[in-house]
């Protein structure tokens, strides 16, 4: 076991915050999902949780909200809200809602903010009319754990509903 993995063992045995940042940068040619955590000023907003930020949860939880939401542009008849977003400012928009479901926990961080102190960076890539890709960097690892589309986080990940 290395140096870094046994830190971060100490840290979740210590039952202490899993501190993470979220940040959804729309999809662009060019940015490579394995580097768009060093690439914050791309963000359309920076998201700091205070706690959960461990992939088996924030990945899940945010994959199964991926799976159900689409992204287009225009509105036409009367569309449900986290099933549908108008661009992917809206798409940002209705994130912050559904996932902002009480004081403390969640907030807004400038966009600036460095990582050094949180344990993971997600980073959504929305795009109109495609799926949502996601990728996980590990701070303490300081390597990207993933990158994929909502089905592949739930199967690398969401290990209660396996049992």
């Amino acid at each position: 076991m290395t140096k870094k993995k046994y830190v971060k063992s100490q840290l979740n045995l210590n039952n202490m915050g899993t501190r993470s940042l979220t940040r959804i940068i729309p999809r662009q040619e060019g940015l490579a999902y394995d580097k768009a955590h060093e690439k914050p000023e791309l963000a359309l907003v920076n998201i700091y949780q205070q706690y959960d930020g461990y992939p088996e949860y924030m990945a899940v939880e945010y994959a199964k909200w991926l799976e159900v939401i689409s992204i287009g542009n225009g509105i036409s008849g009367n569309p449900e809200l986290n099933k549908y977003a108008n661009g992917v400012g809206c798409f940002a928009a209705q994130f912050i809602k559904h996932f902002k479901d009480r004081p403390g926990g969640l907030y807004l961080s400038p966009i600036d903010d460095d990582y050094g102190w949180a344990d993971y960076v997600y980073t959504l890539f929305p795009k109109e009319g495609e799926e949502t890709y996601m990728s996980v960097y590990d701070v303490l690892l300081d390597l990207v754990i993933f990158v994929g589309k909502p089905d592949a986080v739930l199967k690398k990940y969401n290990k209660k509903e396996l049992v």
